[in-house]
């Protein structure tokens, strides 16, 4: 099987489901309320994103330096 209709699959999957749970008003409220709660805030949003940036820069560095 190619893995086109696998990603295929998974992102009409990922649809339905979407479409089943905003349909339902209390399962989509609490879904709501538990993305707010998963969500960073304030200070460690900014943390957690300059850790990102500098993850990334360095990854660039690292290959930019071993590639020759």
């Amino acid at each position: 099987m190619r893995i086109t209709y696998i990603i295929l699959g998974l992102l009409v999957f990922g649809a339905v489901l979407t479409m089943l749970i905003s349909q339902d008003p209390q399962k989509s409220a609490s879904l709501s309320q538990m993305y707010r709660d998963a969500a960073f805030s304030g200070e460690t949003r900014e943390i957690v994103l300059a850790l990102l940036a500098f993850g990334i820069g360095g990854f660039i560095v690292y290959l930019t330096m071993t590639r020759r």
